[in-house]
């Protein structure tokens, strides 16, 4: 049987600091509170008696369990590099460079333009997210000049 040893006081804080902080909480919401988890652990309740509590498959617990043992607090932290990538970035001079060609010769009408900006790039968007690519890449002053075309 495996169990949690018990957490330190520094442990136990930087763990329900990782619940409260910002908007998004730094540990997910679908973690349990790992001192509250740690502390039925130390108790003598087994991973499986664990994983009924909380509602959770058995991998679950052993995941938290090993990602908490190798690397504290910031084993149960969102990791960069999880989400969608953008298919726009405005780093990407080439996208910058595409879409503002097209905006200028399709005279902002945005299906036409969406329609060569895909065949440029070479794969499919949907309007929404070239709308909010030319959001975040024009100055916020140009927009209402833009017309209700990029408004959206």
């Amino acid at each position: 049987m495996r169990y949690i040893k018990e957490l330190t006081p520094e442990q136990k804080q930087a763990l329900e600091e990782g619940y409260k902080k910002g908007k998004k909480p730094l540990i997910p919401q679908s973690v349990p509170s790992y001192s509250f988890v740690s502390s039925r652990s130390h108790q003598g309740h087994s991973v499986q008696q664990l994983a009924r509590m909380f509602q959770v498959k058995d991998l679950s617990i052993y995941k938290w369990m090993n990602r908490f043992e190798n690397a504290g607090v910031k084993g149960l932290q969102h990791q960069p590099g999880r989400g969608r990538k953008a298919l726009l970035k405005l780093e990407n001079q080439f996208h910058v460079q595409v879409i503002a060609e097209q905006i200028e010769k399709q005279n902002q009408r945005v299906k036409l333009a969406k329609e060569q900006i895909e065949k440029q790039l070479g794969h499919s968007l949907s309007e929404s997210t070239l709308k909010r690519f030319l959001k975040k890449w024009l100055p916020l002053e140009t927009l209402p000049q833009m017309g209700k075309a990029f408004a959206g």
